[in-house]
């Protein structure tokens, strides 16, 4: 489907958003679990960078690109990221006032949790991120981290085991638990590159909305929006993604696709 689209203060509307309610099933221990419904929002270079200049996205966002983060936000329970992110980004995942009422339709808070998951819990602890309160924030941490008492005091704390072949957080306990525990049943992920990479391969992933800029970067430093060792998925079956929607407005696209 393909939309001109022109005002660009408001690219999808709360209706065509639609995210459902009820979670995802899937396979945890040999048990049938259930999962949030995960979506990504990132935005691009036509030659698929995802950041600049040191790690930053200076040059890629565009007005209607903030607002189209903006409305995916009031429509979830959460926004997660990972460590890179929080350290090199001005992640502050909440929603303008202006979006509080079409919020109210489906959500009791007015604000989405905001959440990072860390292996380490080397986290900076002077980020804007922290000034939301405790009631906001989630740290989800590797069950061997040894983080600063500050954290304890700036976000709600959650360890969970490693796994034994990558030493990685378990994402499909952490899931299941967001959903059982947390009540988190729609999931927007903000990256970076190797959270989303690890969420995709694992086939943990549901839609992606991706604004590609009108904007060449190049530069072997600079990160697409996955990472991944190697050739990454390149080894065996490539995801496949049906495009629901396009939008233009000033040689900017905006792409909804859904994992299928």
């Amino acid at each position: 489907m393909y939309n001109g689209y022109t005002s660009h203060d408001r690219i999808y509307s709360f209706e065509e958003l639609d995210f459902p309610l009820d979670g995802v099933e899937f396979q945890h221990e040999g048990q049938n679990c259930k999962r949030p419904y995960i979506i990504f929002n990132m935005v691009s270079s036509l030659d698929g960078k995802a950041t600049t200049y040191a790690g930053k996205l200076t040059g890629l966002g565009s007005r209607p690109d903030r607002n189209l983060m903006k409305r995916l936000r009031s429509q979830v329970d959460a926004v997660l990221a990972g460590s890179g992110t929080l350290r090199h980004d001005a992640f502050i995942p909440t929603i303008p006032p202006e979006l509080f009422g079409e919020r109210q339709k489906n959500f009791s808070q007015p604000q989405p949790l905001g959440m990072v998951i860390s292996n380490s819990g080397n986290l900076p602890s002077d980020h804007r991120f922290w000034n939301a309160g405790k009631d906001l924030r989630i740290v989800l941490l590797a069950e061997n981290s040894n983080p600063g008492a500050w954290l304890y005091e700036k976000a709600q704390v959650f360890k969970f085991p490693v796994q034994a072949q990558n030493q990685q957080i378990s994402l499909q306990q952490v899931l299941k638990f967001l959903f059982e525990q947390l009540g988190v049943k729609r999931l927007l992920v903000e990256g970076g590159t190797i959270l989303n990479y690890e969420l995709i391969s694992q086939g943990l992933a549901d839609e992606i909305f991706l604004t590609l800029s009108p904007r060449l970067v190049g530069g072997v430093q600079n990160m697409s929006i996955l990472g991944g060792e190697g050739y990454g998925m390149g080894g065996g079956d490539l995801p496949k993604l049906k495009l629901r929607s396009l939008y233009h407005h000033d040689s900017e696209l905006f792409l909804r696709y859904q994992f299928v």
